[in-house]
Order: structure tokens, then sequence, then C-alpha cells
């Protein structure tokens, strides 16, 4: 009978033990460590529950131990662990905020390590950034998400329409026929741009307008000699139809 209880009780001790040791593994302690007791306060802990990884730039450091809402400040308080050999790296003035992690969106506690020289001591707190989460960011811009999923909406709409009509071949087709005439556009370009047609017009009519400026040939004299005016009315006979009509004013007037 003194061997069944020596058993059951080694047996038992034996049970506890291993119960013991799951529960400190699963709260992410150290049975040969010791740990620091932080907390922070935030605005919302929505999807963050006890257990959470708690990170230091990347690293895992501790978990969430506790999270409950403080009547007195009007914000929840979260308690954590972290790891007494990351002491030294976490500063007074490091930040705390809640990110999620994975395609599940698992919450977790994000650490950014301050830049001052006290590091932080058991029981005390470290500041809890509000807000930094991309789901958080997007549920307080309030309208301007709303218009950022009306366009997503408008648009799996448009899609709908063109694949209900069929219209994906005929688009394709379009395309297709644009594509080709840009080509054959920039192939015509190409080939006047290498032949040099365009320079050597320019070329030619800048030399013909200096030549007439200069007043050089039948144009040119024309132009910028005024003589050449003159003779132009005299052999038209504009002196003597003038003359003409002066004295048919004279005599009118006798």
């Amino acid at each position: 009978m003194n061997e069944h209880i020596k058993v059951g009780a080694f047996f038992g001790l034996g049970l506890l033990t291993i119960m013991v040791t799951i529960f400190l593994l699963g709260s992410n302690k150290s049975i040969f460590s010791t740990s620091l007791r932080i907390h922070s306060y935030f605005d919302a802990a929505q999807g963050l529950s006890n257990g959470a990884v708690v990170s230091l730039a990347g690293v895992r450091v501790g978990n969430v131990e506790n999270i409950e809402f403080d009547e007195n400040k009007n914000l929840v308080r979260i308690e954590y662990f972290i790891q007494s050999t990351y002491q030294k790296k976490i500063k007074t003035d490091s930040t705390v905020d809640i990110r999620t992690q994975g395609a599940l969106g698992d919450k977790y506690l994000y650490i950014t390590p301050g830049r001052g020289t006290e590091t932080i001591s058991d029981n005390s707190e470290i500041k809890g950034e509000y807000g930094n989460d991309f789901l958080s960011i997007l549920s307080k811009r309030g309208s301007e998400s709303e218009k950022i999923f009306d366009a997503i909406s408008d648009l799996q709409i448009l899609l709908k329409s063109i694949v209900k009509d069929n219209k994906i071949p005929h688009l394709i087709q379009k395309l297709d026929k644009t594509a080709d005439n840009l080509q054959d556009t920039t192939a015509q370009l190409k080939q006047a741009t290498a032949n040099n047609r365009i320079e050597k017009s320019m070329t030619r009519l800048d030399s013909i307008l200096e030549k007439v400026d200069n007043g050089q040939g039948t144009l040119g004299a024309l132009i910028n000699d005024r003589s050449v005016h003159n003779r132009l009315k005299t052999i038209l006979g504009a002196g003597e139809k003038q003359q003409q009509m002066k004295s048919i004013l004279k005599s009118s007037v006798e």
C-alpha cells in the first residue's frame, strides 16, 4: 500500500512539474531567467489577446500577460513581460504600438528602441503610440478611405461589364490596330528624318527669304526698290489718267 502511495505521489509530482513547465513555456517565460513587467496604454486593443508576441525592433522579447480597461484614464491598459536580457536595449523614451502580422492579421506589440541613455526598470511604463496600424489609419481617414473603396468598386463593376458583354476580344483587336497605325506613323517619321527632307526644305525656305530681304532676284527688287514701283505706275498709265481727271474737273467748274 505504501508503495502505491509513493508511486502515486511521484506520478503526481511529475505531472505537476510538466504542467508548470508547459505553462511557463506557453507564456514565454524561462525558468532560469527573470522578466520585467511593463505596461502601456492605448485607445483601443482590438484583435490583441493574452499571450500575443512582444517584439523589439523585430526580435521577439516577450508576451502580453493582461489586457484591461482603465476607468481612471479611460484607456486600455496592457501589461506584458519582457526578458531581462533585453533591458539594456529598451530606453525610457522608447515607444510601443500595436501592429498586424501575417496573412491572418495577428496582432502583436512592436517596441521601437529609444535614443536615450536611461533604461527601463521593472513595473515601468512605455509610451503607447495610437493608430499606427494600417487598418486603424484607414478607419480614421473617414471619407477619404471611402473614396478608395468606391473607386475599387467602380473598377470591379467596369471589369464585370467588359467580361459580361465579351468586349475583351474587341478591345484587343482595337488595341492591335492602333498599335499598327502608330508603328506605321513612327516608321514614316523615321524615314523622313533619315532623308533630311524636312531639314532641307526649311534650309531652302530660309535661304529664299534671306535673298528676298536682301533685294536679290526679281521679287527682292520689286519689294525693296521704290523706283520699280513708280515705273510700273507710269507704264500702267496711272499718271496720265490722273491728269485727265484733273482737266475734266477744271472744265466742269468753269
